[in-house]
């Protein structure tokens, strides 16, 4: 019996140990353009895309997007004219609204001073899948940051906590060239 209990915690380390994330093998993604810096797991691809504000102005929104087998990562930037007004609980509601999704949770946080929104939405994607979408929106002079972690509702565990609070925590904005 000793002996199936002892072969029992070698199989249960040895998980333990595979489960464990490296993250030695994430990169320092910087966006000069974006003028921030982020630590993801790989290079992103990156995408532009027209976004409409709640008047019906139309802008560039600026996308870099990277992922794994159990988690999306994506930072979407734009910036609005002095003529237009940004709301952090109007850009809350527009996602909510986009993904069709249900509000979980909310939070004030900020950045270098610059008020921001955290966010934590439930949605079923186009595939059926049930998805948890992490979101913070930071509202930085006239630009407009919002980094979003997402992953399928089961695969939302301490250890995709863990990855997401190193890559959301390791967002910095950085001054351009």
């Amino acid at each position: 019996m000793q002996k199936a209990i002892a072969a029992l915690l070698i199989v249960i380390s040895a998980g333990v140990t595979f489960a464990a994330e490296d993250f030695s093998a994430w990169i320092n993604y910087t966006s000069p353009k974006g003028q921030y810096s982020i630590l993801i797991p790989h290079e992103p691809t990156l995408s532009t895309q027209e976004t409409t504000t709640a008047s019906g102005e139309k802008l560039p929104q600026y996308l870099a997007s990277t992922g794994e087998t159990s988690a999306t990562y994506l930072i979407g930037y734009f910036d609005h004219t002095d003529a237009m007004s940004f709301s952090l609980d109007k850009a809350r509601d527009g996602m909510v609204g986009a993904v069709k999704g249900t509000l979980l949770s909310e939070s004030s946080i900020s950045l270098g001073g610059s008020p921001g929104l955290e966010l934590k939405i439930s949605a079923t994607g186009e595939d059926k899948v049930d998805y948890i979408i992490h979101a913070r929106f930071y509202h930085v002079a006239k630009r407009v940051y919002c980094i979003q972690f997402i992953v399928p509702k089961p695969d939302d565990t301490s250890a995709a906590g863990e990855k997401m609070n190193r890559y959301f925590d390791s967002f910095k904005v950085v001054k351009g060239p």
